[in-house]
């Protein structure tokens, strides 16, 4: 496959992910989510030749993303708390989503007091579902910190929470 076939493809397959993920970082702004996606995928087919394609296009992918996103909050002096968005597949009743919703804000709240690196791993982990491995090549640090940090950033949310 060509240069831009195979950019192509992976746009197709990637785009929502890169996008889904700018939205919990930039706190559900659509629009700056949708600018910071563009420029990501520029930055993408910018580089797409250093991409090594004997290792796993994801985490070059979120590793992209995430220098991205430091860029700019750098930038324009401003961090974005993680916060968890939720899908209903079947018609809920009302006091379902009320119930729901009462959850999900309580751990949002509880979530955005956790260090940056321990909301960053959870949202890779959980909402991504990447592999430890994979997070640890975005994030800088071997599977094993990976493990750690995920860990201590659970048992905290857990607390928090007062779930045992």
């Amino acid at each position: 496959m060509s240069r831009h076939k195979d950019f192509v493809a992976y746009y197709n397959e990637y785009k929502n992910k890169i996008l889904t993920y700018m939205m919990y970082r930039v706190s559900f702004d659509r629009p700056l989510a949708e600018d910071l996606t563009s420029e990501v995928f520029l930055k993408v087919y910018d580089h797409f030749e250093d991409y090594d394609a004997d290792k796993p296009f994801e985490p070059w992918l979120f590793t992209i993303a995430r220098n991205h996103l430091f860029t700019y909050f750098r930038r324009h002096k401003t961090t974005a708390p993680l916060e968890e968005a939720y899908e209903m597949t079947d018609e809920p009743t009302f006091a379902d989503e009320l119930d729901t919703k009462l959850a999900m804000e309580k751990v949002t709240e509880k979530l955005s007091t956790l260090p940056e690196e321990q909301q960053e791993v959870l949202l890779l982990r959980f909402h991504q579902g990447l592999s430890h491995s994979e997070i640890g090549e975005i994030v800088g640090k071997n599977e094993g910190a990976v493990r750690t940090v995920l860990s201590r950033a659970l048992a905290s949310l857990r607390k928090k929470l007062n779930v045992n």
